[in-house]
């Protein structure tokens, strides 16, 4: 009797353990969850950003050169130095230019006393022909006197003219060997700072080959303008007296203010491929935009050739701390559209793992972007949610930001949930258990 009773101990006893070890193996078993975050349509503003690179520069800025060849004798002006209009800048050694205006001085005292002997010789032709008339008026000399007293006085003013040319070239040369003298002083046309110096005392100049340049000056630098190349995709956007924001290397952690004041018609070439915005950057303007579009490679052409043109920023540097030549990065609104329906780009970005995808018990299959009717290269893949499984969605979009973009067509309607993460959590069962 002891013995049944110890063995139904024992198979009860086995019994339970083995139960134990069976629940304890299913509470320790790791279950698989997938956490699937989700964004919907909205409708409201789309401005497209753009962000491109342009140059810091004076709004205008005059090369001094010279018209003379020579030596620099002297450099009154140097770098940052305030200038006038009409202030001697630097001088040129005028001794051969002195030695030109002498010379063309006395050739001038020359052809005046040449023209002063015409005339005496004019007045003496004059009286001899008079004198041949009144004769040949009473028949006293023969008619071939007569005839050589009037060729003799025309050929006098025909001298006296050539004379008196002679005056007005000889003055004409005096008047060019003192502007060449004049011209050995080298003064400022504007009112302004120099920017930039190319040349040394004692340097050679041969400006009979190319005029050099001497100085830069650059008019009041309190107001400066910034060259801007934007895309010809985003010019369509821009328009003059629009706001814009700008930061230089200089002031990483400032941004200045600005005003488009014109978009120039003329066109701008350039071989190679670039983008809308650049690539990297150490200035943080913006968040970083969410499935950009290379708007400049879409237009670039078969060889190569992008097409830009030139937008002129007007910025106010009351400050003076904005110098010319600076590299500056530049925001702008480009297009703009009011009261659209709007993806997350988040949503564009989201693409299920394959872990994902096998939690799911699915497989990637989001057929082809024919699927949403689109023939422009603008079909974007979305996922929607549906109730547990992911499904792809083919779209077409339009224009787009750093958060959003426009939905032009696709089978979405806004009361439908897009996927914009998912991600797998491995856990024990137990700790849903104690959680319940």
């Amino acid at each position: 009797m002891i013995d049944s009773v110890e063995r139904r101990r024992l198979v009860v006893g086995g019994v339970l353990a083995a139960a134990a070890v069976g629940v304890a193996a299913w509470l320790l078993h790791p279950i698989v969850d997938v956490n699937v975050a989700t964004a919907a349509l909205t409708s409201g503003t789309i401005v497209r950003r753009i962000v491109a690179t342009g140059t810091l520069q004076a709004v205008r800025t005059v090369d001094i050169g010279s018209q003379e060849s020579g030596n620099i004798q002297s450099i009154e002006v140097d770098f940052n130095s305030i200038v006038h209009s009409g202030q001697v800048v630097a001088r040129l050694d005028p001794a051969l230019y002195e030695a030109q205006l002498r010379e063309a001085q006395a050739a001038l005292g020359k052809t005046r006393a040449d023209q002063v002997s015409a005339e005496t010789a004019l007045r003496d032709v004059e009286i001899k022909l008079a004198r041949a008339e009144a004769l040949a008026a009473r028949e006293l000399i023969p008619a071939a006197d007569l005839d050589s007293a009037r060729i003799a006085a025309a050929t006098a003013r025909a001298d006296l003219a050539a004379a008196k040319s002679n005056v007005v070239d000889a003055e004409a040369q005096v008047k060019q060997a003192q502007l060449d003298v004049d011209r050995t002083v080298i003064t400022s046309p504007i009112d302004g700072i120099v920017v930039a110096r190319d040349v040394d005392v004692g340097q050679t100049l041969a400006a009979s080959v190319q005029s050099p340049t001497l100085f830069s000056i650059a008019t009041d630098l309190r107001r400066m303008q910034v060259q801007v190349a934007i895309d010809e995709s985003d010019v369509d956007g821009i328009a003059a007296g629009e706001p814009v924001t700008f930061q230089v290397g200089s002031y990483p952690n400032e941004s200045f203010q600005g005003t488009v004041q014109e978009v120039r018609l003329q066109p701008v070439t350039s071989s190679g491929s670039t983008t809308s915005a650049p690539a990297a950057s150490p200035l943080t303007l913006l968040p970083a935009p969410v499935a950009p579009t290379s708007v400049a490679a879409s237009n670039t052409g078969p060889s190569g050739t992008t097409v830009s043109y030139t937008t002129i920023v007007d910025v106010a540097n009351t400050d003076e701390r904005l110098r010319p030549g600076m590299t500056a990065t530049v925001v702008l609104d480009g297009s703009r559209r009011e009261h659209a329906v709007r993806i997350p780009n988040v949503a564009l970005m989201f693409r299920p793992t394959d872990d994902v995808l096998a939690a799911l018990h699915e497989s990637e299959s989001a057929g082809a972007p024919d699927a949403a009717g689109d023939d422009s290269g603008r079909a974007r893949l979305v996922w929607r949610r549906d109730g547990q499984t992911l499904a792809p969605v083919w779209v077409r979009t339009g224009l787009s930001d750093g958060a959003w973009t426009e939905l032009i067509g696709g089978g979405l309607t806004p009361d439908v949930p897009l996927v914009t993460s998912a991600k797998v959590e491995r856990r024990a069962r137990i700790l849903r258990v104690l959680k319940m």
